[in-house]
């Protein structure tokens, strides 16, 4: 095997997160903090391409657990609750960038139920390297219980992008922890009045 080759198979091995999230925490970051802000969290991340993401690049997910660290550094604001605001930034966002997925639904629980097995699909046939988390919904005793599983650490990004469904569809529902595994790669949320 050719040392390029053996750097693609390191790579498929690596957790891979798209550069739409990338590029989209920047602007998170510049939004509710500046661009001045941005600058001294990439400085400090010290990241080997210097933040320099295509929305269609693949990036290590550690490059944006850094980011996010050195932000909750330089803001003060706990890593957890950073992540859950940028979920909820990232589904208004995603409602922008890809409409015609979204308004096929009319309620946030028809959208959640068909995470797994529409969006994620249409996600597969935009970006074809993408693995998207599993996500599964089922309602018990008039409760939607979602559960998140992934290959990258990213449960309270999930909740945040639960709770931005959310809102953007009206739903007064909470979003409660029902339990998180300790890596943060799996979890179960609750939906209750």
């Amino acid at each position: 095997m050719n040392a390029s080759a053996r750097k693609r198979s390191a790579l498929r091995q690596e957790l891979l997160l798209k550069g739409l999230i990338f590029s989209e925490l920047i602007r998170f970051m510049e939004e509710e903090q500046s661009p001045l802000f941005v600058e001294q969290v990439i400085a400090a991340a010290d990241l080997p391409n210097d933040a320099a993401f295509s929305r269609i690049g693949v990036y290590p997910t550690a490059h944006a657990l850094l980011l996010v660290g050195e932000a909750s550094k330089l803001s003060g604001v706990p890593v957890a609750a950073l992540c859950e605001a940028f979920g909820c930034y990232l589904f208004g966002r995603f409602t922008i960038l890809y409409p015609e997925i979204m308004s096929s639904y009319s309620t946030a629980e028809s959208l959640l139920e068909h995470v797994r097995g529409h969006i994620h699909e249409d996600v597969k046939v935009l970006y074809p390297d993408a693995t998207p988390p599993e996500v599964k919904t089922q309602t018990r005793d008039g409760q939607c219980i979602v559960e998140y599983r992934s290959h990258r650490p990213l449960a309270h990004i999930a909740c945040g992008l639960i709770r931005g469904c959310l809102e953007h569809f009206g739903d007064e529902r909470k979003i409660e922890w029902v339990n998180c595994s300790e890596s943060g790669d799996a979890a179960t949320f609750r939906i209750a009045a």
